[in-house]
């Protein structure tokens, strides 16, 4: 009988997993940024996004704004107009009570 091990060619799959992992590390290291650059970059996309977040808010609140403005000028418009309605409802009420007090007739406007 034969004792020996047989190698089937593992030992070549093994050699080249571990080359491809040598040589895919230093190309990682090759050319990934340095720190530095890596900060920078990551620095400036925050700025400008935090620019760009500042910009709409400042468009979105002024449209707000004339929005709350417009909406203010239509209440007090309406305010003004039941006021004046209930106003003159009470003179035409006065004049209704005072006009059965006398016995005239009442006049309508």
């Amino acid at each position: 009988m034969n004792t020996q091990p047989q190698n089937d060619g593992n030992n070549g799959l093994l050699i080249g997993l571990i080359a491809g992992g040598v040589i895919g590390a230093g190309l990682a290291i090759l050319f990934a940024p340095r720190m530095t650059e890596l900060r920078q970059r990551v620095v400036a996309s925050a700025n400008d996004l935090s620019h760009a977040a500042s910009q709409r808010y400042q468009q979105v609140s002024t449209r707000v704004a004339g929005v709350v403005d417009e909406v203010t000028a239509r209440g007090q418009t309406v305010r003004d107009d039941v006021a004046d309605a209930v106003s003159r409802g009470a003179r035409q009420v006065e004049q209704i009570a005072m006009a059965s007090k006398t016995g005239r007739p009442t006049r309508q406007s």
